[in-house]
Formats: structure tokens, sequence, C-alpha cells
């Protein structure tokens, strides 16, 4: 079992959603906030089920799909608008996407040992 930090840096990007509508100043604006937080607690609870190994298989699709969201939501929620919720959410699921890239990758290398 070995332990992944691409999952505890997912989580921390989960943090980091939870805070940004206070620290980023977008706190009134109620889809992106909203967006934020939501995502916020659904990657800090699903990247901890997967640090603890309480699963093994699927969480980086989640996580893709999540990430696709986030960069999504702007335009869907309609605040595409406003730069700081957009930037925000478009960096964190761009990361949230390269970081499970990055574990298939690892899964796929560790496989062909």
């Amino acid at each position: 079992m070995a332990i992944r930090w691409q999952d505890w840096t997912t989580v921390l990007l989960g943090v980091w959603l939870l805070a940004s509508p206070w620290q980023l100043d977008f706190a009134l604006n109620h889809a992106a906030m909203g967006n934020a937080c939501g995502v916020g607690v659904v990657l800090i609870v699903f990247n901890l089920m997967a640090a603890a190994r309480l699963m093994e298989q699927g969480q980086e699709i989640f996580n893709i799909l999540t990430g696709a969201w986030l960069v999504l939501s702007p335009y869907a929620l309609d605040f595409a608008g406003e730069r700081g919720p957009t930037i925000n959410a478009v960096v964190v699921g761009s990361c949230v996407n390269c970081l499970a890239v990055w574990q298939i990758i690892d899964a796929v290398r560790k496989s062909k040992k």
C-alpha cells in the first residue's frame, strides 16, 4: 500500500476551494461560492477516502470528471464574467485533472514492472 502524494495534494486543493471565496473576495457571488465550497468538500472527502485506501479503484476517473466540471463551471453557472472565481475554478480544475492523469500514468508504469 503506497502513499500517493497526489491524493493529499488534491485534498489541499479542496481546502483551497473552501477558503477561496473569502480569500479571493467572491463570497457574494452565490453560484461561484456554492460551486467552490461544494466541489471543495467533495474533493476533500473523496480524496481522504482514497488516501486512507477505503477505495482502490475509480478515484482518478472521479477526479478527472470533477476537474472537468470545475473548468466548465464558470460557463455552466454563468459566472465567467468574473475574473477571480473563473481563474480559480479553471486553474484548480486543471490541477486536479493533471494530478489524476499523473496517478493513472504511475499506475500503468507500476503494472508494467
